[in-house]
């Protein structure tokens, strides 16, 4: 079959993947890119190019963009959706439940694949059962390209460079976040339910990560000896600023270790151990985490509790989940900040920052089309011609980093 799309985006109906399908109307216009929608339901398909054709301006998305119908219960209509397109990018959660069929189809296709993945169980299965068919295939399997987790990953890689070519000894990395709001109060919540459901199905299944991990890491990296301690429910300072930190919880580490890994196994780096933080404002608001985390869970490991978080979003989140997802102008209000402590072997250190805009959906949008953009232009950047790679793997070596400096997005040296 002839691949007369550049990218399809699959899952355009859904609230982050309307956010993706805008951003991609407008990449399309802007590099002539051919594109198209993919869903279960043609209606729902075009309601959304309508809705992109009103946030953009740009006339007509309905009538001029191909949409595909396809659904992850039919495994011969994924298949033929990516028939049709050189890359699919996977909008569809959560991808334990759906990711895998789509997967698949990519490979028989031979179809390269991005999604917006914050699954480390979804992640390491997929590097393990089809990285050597990917490489067989000669195709890209690259997930975790929204904010989960390309952010920690491409900045970990750029100052992993950026301390190469200038000897310096990396011996550790930490990461602290911080997401802001300008709105004084947040009408519908900051986090949408579909991001909320993952999270539950995937801490309820994190004991099963130990034996893929087994498999999926079987040599032991040598990472540098050098001594740090915790900060895990303490307050730091980090370039004159002070604030309370508490684990991050999300894949970065997870992922960021696979690149290291990578590194380590196939490129002759030396890898470097990642510790992530989140970044909060008060004792109290540290105090508020625990409470509802504890409960979080507890209520994971059994099938009532599951059922209660799932049916209860914004009671057991303290209000930031809802099944609406935050307004528009809630996100277009917000940004991020992660701010790098790199601990060289000769104690030195050095910070960096990675910023920009509502990571969660706006900035996911962006970050998951510049990776789209990537394996079209730059495919030959890649450091083999096929597998499953984390971002840092994949794009270390394209321009993905000066891309999104044009994109609103900044990596600087403090």
């Amino acid at each position: 079959m002839s691949k007369r799309l550049d990218v399809l985006i699959f899952g355009a109906t859904g609230y982050t993947g309307q956010y993706v399908v805008e951003e991609m109307a407008r990449k399309a216009k802007q590099f002539r890119f051919k594109w198209g929608v993919a869903g279960r339901t043609a209606n729902k398909l075009k309601q959304s190019l309508e809705e992109a054709s009103n946030v953009t301006g740009i006339e007509n998305l309905a009538s001029n963009i191909d949409m595909i119908i396809a659904n992850v219960t039919n495994q011969q209509s994924l298949v033929d959706m990516c028939g049709h397109t050189k890359v699919l990018l996977n909008c569809v959660g959560p991808y334990r439940h759906y990711g895998e069929p789509v997967v698949q189809a990519c490979l028989q296709a031979r179809t390269h694949y991005i999604d917006i993945c914050g699954e480390p169980q979804f992640l390491e299965t997929i590097q393990l059962q089809y990285d050597g068919q990917a490489k067989e295939n000669e195709i890209a399997i690259v997930g975790s390209c929204g904010f989960d987790s390309l952010v920690a990953d491409l900045g970990v890689e750029m100052i992993r460079q950026e301390c190469e070519t200038n000897n310096i000894d990396i011996a550790l990395i930490e990461s602290f976040f911080v997401i802001n709001y300008s709105t004084p109060s947040v009408s519908r919540g900051v986090i949408h339910f579909a991001t909320w459901e993952s999270a539950v199905y995937g801490l309820s299944q994190a004991y099963r990560l130990q034996s893929i991990r087994r498999k999926l890491f079987p040599q032991k990296l040598p990472y540098a000896n050098y001594k740090m301690k915790s900060k895990s429910f303490t307050k730091t300072t980090v370039n004159g600023k002070s604030f309370w930190t508490i684990p991050f919880i999300g894949s970065d580490k997870s992922v960021v270790q696979r690149s290291q890994y990578f590194n380590y196994t196939v490129l002759n780096k030396k890898p470097i151990r990642f510790l992530p933080y989140f970044q909060l404002s008060s004792f109290t608001a540290v105090v508020k985490v625990i409470f509802y985390g504890l409960i979080f869970s507890l209520f994971t490991k059994f099938k009532l509790g599951m059922r209660l978080l799932l049916q209860f979003p914004r009671f057991f989140s303290a209000g930031l989940v809802t099944t609406e997802g935050p307004t528009r102008h809630d996100c277009e209000q917000a940004s991020f900040k992660m701010t790098f402590v790199t601990h060289t072997e000769n104690k030195q250190k050095l910070i960096h920052e990675f910023a920009g805009m509502d990571p969660g959906y706006i900035g996911t949008s962006k970050l998951s089309i510049a990776c789209a953009i990537m394996l079209l232009q730059e495919s030959d950047r890649l450091p083999t011609k096929g597998g499953v790679f984390t971002p840092a793997a994949a794009f270390g070596r394209t321009s993905l980093m000066k891309f999104l400096e044009t994109e609103g997005f900044s990596f600087t040296k403090k």
